[in-house]
């Protein structure tokens, strides 16, 4: 309400200069004293004061793009998205946002976020994220993705979570660690052959625990089976079922999951074929951040604590803009939960 009548009083929004002469100052002197400008003009107290309330009487507001183009800063990170869009109701997302968010507290900024190229193209994408509104940039894509190796070549500030990317410093979860407790509790349990169900398109993080858990596995003697989900949601595929129908003759007792919501949708699954979870098949996740379905189970998973690994992230990019150099990769610890379906 005051803005608008002081608007209404000058016939425009005030400026600096209008500041300046109702404090009978120069313009200058009013930049030292609300704009911050560094400089070594020492302001008397009394004008400092008379600045200021001129400033309340007029309603002026600094501009805050000028500013920010002055000294080359927007106080603004971005996100980029290379999985579609983000969901707010999915538990994954929501940690991811909600790290980002305490991040960007922690460190006075503000987030921007940036979904992959379907809508537009790459070049306008690419265009966008350079172009002066963000300052620097938190990556979650696949190293292949196309924006990826563009915004390498071109410098901008970026750092890399859940998929570690080469040439940019990455934070993840130990996936690999995690991986590697499955495969044991699993053997400590007197499971021989396991089902391991993959995600469906490429991810660094998924291919990490694949890989950590196929090696301890062959180093532990027990033996794995590889299928593919029907999508990222986890559905169970053909391949899939027929395996889970002949598992006595495979050998099968246990299924690892790549993630939550493929371990959710086998229990759907087990559910209605009748199939007793951990007696006749044995269930495992990762990520530890879905909730329970129906029936109420408590799910064995690897915790990953993604809201701590986005928070890392805008850490490690205020890093480098800053000035310092954070380490090339960073691996935050998970946590191993036995649940009710091993």
């Amino acid at each position: 309400m005051k803005r608008q009548q002081h608007e209404s009083i000058l016939g425009r929004a005030a400026t600096l200069k209008d500041v300046a002469a109702a404090a009978n100052v120069s313009p200058y002197t009013v930049s030292v004293v609300l704009n911050g400008s560094k400089s070594n003009t020492r302001v008397s107290p009394e004008t400092r004061e008379r600045i200021l309330q001129a400033s309340a009487r007029l309603g002026y507001q600094p501009n805050m793009l000028a500013r920010s183009l002055k000294r080359r800063s927007t106080n603004i990170i971005g996100l980029y998205f290379g999985y579609g869009h983000l969901e707010p109701h999915d538990p994954f997302h929501a940690e991811v946002l909600t790290g980002l968010q305490r991040g960007c507290e922690d460190h006075s900024k503000d987030l921007m976020i940036h979904y992959s190229f379907n809508r537009s193209g790459l070049d306008e994408l690419f265009a966008e994220l350079v172009g002066g509104k963000i300052d620097g940039l938190v990556l979650i894509a696949a190293p292949g993705d196309p924006l990826v190796e563009r915004i390498r070549e071109h410098g901008l500030p970026a750092v890399a979570m859940t998929d570690a990317i080469n040439g940019l410093p990455s934070v993840i979860a130990d996936d690999a660690g995690g991986s590697v407790s499955i495969a044991r509790h699993l053997v400590d349990r007197g499971h021989r052959t396991a089902l391991y169900r993959m995600c469906p398109g490429p991810s660094d993080s998924a291919s990490r625990r694949y890989s950590a858990f196929c090696e301890e596995s062959a180093r532990l003697g027990l033996n794995v089976v590889s299928a593919t989900t029907e999508s990222w949601k986890g559905e169970v595929s053909n391949q899939e079922s027929q395996l889970i129908q002949d598992r006595a003759k495979h050998g099968i007792t246990a299924a690892v999951c790549w993630g939550d919501p493929s371990a959710n949708e086998l229990l759907r699954y087990c559910k209605v074929h009748r199939i007793a979870v951990p007696q006749d098949l044995a269930i495992v996740g990762f990520n530890g951040i879905e909730p329970s379905v129906e029936p109420a189970r408590r799910l064995t998973t690897v915790k990953a604590y993604w809201s701590g690994v986005a928070q890392r992230a805008v850490s490690l990019l205020t890093d480098r803009l800053e000035g310092r150099v954070p380490p090339i990769l960073t691996v935050l610890s998970t946590e191993f939960v036995i649940g009710d379906t091993t």
